[in-house]
């Protein structure tokens, strides 16, 4: 198939990139006539009498500190590429970004000349994930900037308004981008980076932004050199309004703001040092870009590590099920071990113990640092048991109690005890108010949606994250119980089933539902496993009785109390559930994280089961 461009098309496109580029194309030319004004009776001459009175080493130098820079640049990429998860390799994604930038920075058109570039050196990624990666680091370089220019403008000044002024300036920057990125609010177009991403961007930046200072500094001479904070501070305010303006090279504001925030430096040494420093740090670095970028590309194989389904064993947790909704996955840390992970937007977290394996055997804690920190995120643990927990305080991890799991032996289970007295009253009230309770063999959607509608219209929008939430597809994937008052459907539950276990996931209750009704279908759930010879039925975590004022506030919600209730209402057994991570700051994070995860959850959409055999579910 081809597509013609017709004549009226191509004129309008062409239309479209003067209307685009005029702009920048004159606010540089005003700027270099501004410039050629301060000069006055200074020729070019002279400041080419400057470029070539410098040494060789001072060339050294300056190619030294230009190598350093780029090798600083790329990194940006790089860690975009980890955190999209593009399968891209980190050297591979450096050298790219890093030749996408030297073009761009020359070019001007940044982000259609980087887009391309990025596109053009790596086959195998997509034009749209160029151009998101463009975005990113474009958006996130101009977002460092400004703060490092904050910063930079503080320190010179002994005012102390003036200084608390840039202070707050640059705090408040970073208080809106942490707020930002753990909201993750849905009316940005975009995910926000993770914090620790852009902490390592703001320290990237900086260096970066220190060796092309560097770059420049060692051009001027000695007699009229400034101190390098001084020249630090007016290059990046500098940079920054080249940049803003959209000029190739930012030829003109660069140069512009230079000349006026250095008076005390002479105008024919300072443009001299700068057009020796565009040689160096512009034109070197595009020639070399433009020589790898015209060889033909082929597309490099993804640097992760595959695993044939049959290395995944079958499940000992029933809840790792929960693995099928987006955001998490099972990861193998081991030969026949494997982690249910989730995604935040600050940790990546392992819920519960491994999902995986007869005998237990702890958690791979240096393994999943790696996995997190190669996702841009901080580890933690959420709800792992008590000897989980152990392990992790035992490698100086800070542990916290935050929940019980209550469940039952079905073989063992019997009304008759005293533990379980009330859900004998509770299942004879459901009895005489005539409620039955089914197996659902075929699921009647229609009429479990209504249940979840009334529901949610009652008690509030559905949980998520490490909590089940109604979807057609997630449902029917499931064991589910059907609770009914006549013909009408009045409530139901669904099951996480593996062969070692059932784990209670949702209870859905409709408007005017008999009490007991409830009671009535987790007994004929356990009744049903006891002759399936299921060993253990998890009727899923509970919050704790008299937990800590700050868990208190993070995880209580009003209907603890009776959800608390009705589980121990059949007798169960108990165990505590721990969160860890490597300390307290990132525990607080943590928990804050999960509990904006649960509250204000994305798209409910279960995803399919993704096999085994899929490099994102490595771990390593």
């Amino acid at each position: 198939m081809s597509f013609r461009v017709g004549e009226k098309s191509g004129r309008s496109l062409v239309a479209h990139v003067l209307k685009k580029n005029i702009l920048p194309v004159a606010i540089a030319a005003l700027c270099v006539y501004a410039v050629a004004q301060k000069l006055g009776e200074t020729g070019f001459d002279q400041i080419l009498e400057v470029v070539f009175a410098v040494t060789p080493l001072q060339w050294v130098l300056a190619i030294m500190a230009t190598a350093a820079s780029f090798l600083v640049v790329g990194q940006y990429d790089a860690l975009f590429h980890r955190w999209l998860k593009t399968g891209v390799p980190f050297a591979r994604a450096t050298w790219t970004g890093a030749s996408a930038i030297a073009l761009a920075q020359t070019l001007g058109m940044g982000l259609a000349t980087g887009t391309i570039a990025r596109w053009r050196a790596l086959p195998e990624v997509s034009i749209a994930t160029a151009l998101k990666v463009t975005n990113y680091v474009s958006v996130s370089f101009m977002a460092a900037l400004g703060l490092l220019s904050a910063v930079l403008l503080a320190l010179p000044t002994s005012d102390v308004l003036v200084w608390g002024g840039y202070l707050i300036l640059a705090m408040g920057g970073v208080a809106l981008a942490c707020l930002l990125s753990l909201a993750q609010p849905c009316w940005l177009p975009f995910p926000v980076p993770p914090i620790r991403l852009m902490l390592r961007l703001v320290v990237l930046a900086g260096i970066d932004t220190g060796l092309a200072a560097l770059a420049l500094w060692v051009f001027l001479p000695h007699e009229v050199q400034p101190t390098f904070l001084l020249l630090f501070t007016a290059f990046t305010l500098s940079l920054g309004a080249g940049l803003i303006s959209g000029a190739p090279g930012g030829v003109g504001p660069f140069e512009l703001c230079l000349v006026t925030l250095l008076p005390t430096v002479p105008e024919p040494d300072l443009l001299g040092a700068v057009l020796a420093f565009r040689l160096t740090y512009y034109a070197l670095p595009a020639c070399l870009a433009i020589g790898l970028l015209v060889r033909p590309r082929r597309p490099a194989p993804r640097n992760v590590r595959g695993a044939g389904a049959s290395e995944l064993p079958a499940f000992q947790r029933a809840e790792a099920c929960l693995a099928q909704t987006p955001g998490h996955r099972i990861a193998l840390t081991a030969p026949k071990r494997a982690l249910h992970l989730a995604e935040a937007s600050q940790t990546l977290v392992a819920i519960g113990d491994p999902v995986t394996g007869g005998t237990f055997k702890p958690i791979d804690f240096n393994n999943l640092s790696d996995a997190a920190g190669r996702d841009q995120r901080w580890p933690i643990l959420y709800k792992c048991s008590g000897r989980s927990a152990r392990a992790a305080r035992s490698l100086g991890w800070y542990v916290v109690r935050i929940s019980q799991e209550a469940w039952v032996t079905p073989q063992t289970f019997t009304l008759d005890t005293r533990a379980r007295r009330q859900l004998r009253r509770k299942l004879k009230q459901a009895a005489r108010a005539g409620v039955r309770v089914n197996k659902a063999e075929h699921l009647p959607m229609a009429e479990l949606a209504r249940v979840s509608a009334e529901w949610v219209a009652r008690t509030g929008p559905e949980r998520g994250f490490s909590m089940g939430r109604f979807d057609p597809g997630y449902v029917a994937s499931q064991r589910c119980y059907l609770a009914w008052s006549g013909d009408r459907l009045v409530g139901f539950a669904t099951f996480h089933v593996c062969d070692h276990e059932w784990a209670l996931d949702l209870m859905r209750c409709a408007d005017n539902m008999p009490d007991g009704t409830m009671h009535t279908v987790l007994s004929q759930a356990i009744e049903d496993a006891a002759r399936c010879k299921i060993p253990k039925v998890s009727l899923a975590a509970m919050p704790l009785e008299a937990p800590s004022a700050v868990l208190r506030h993070l995880a209580s919600h009003p209907r603890a109390k009776g959800l608390r209730r009705f589980k121990l209402s059949f007798g169960p057994k108990t165990r505590y559930l721990y969160a860890a991570a490597p300390n307290r700051a990132v525990l607080t994070l943590g928990a804050i994280d999960v509990l904006l995860r649960i509250r204000a959850p994305g798209p409910s959409t279960a995803s399919e089961p993704v096999p085994a055999d899929d490099p994102e579910w490595q771990i390593a």
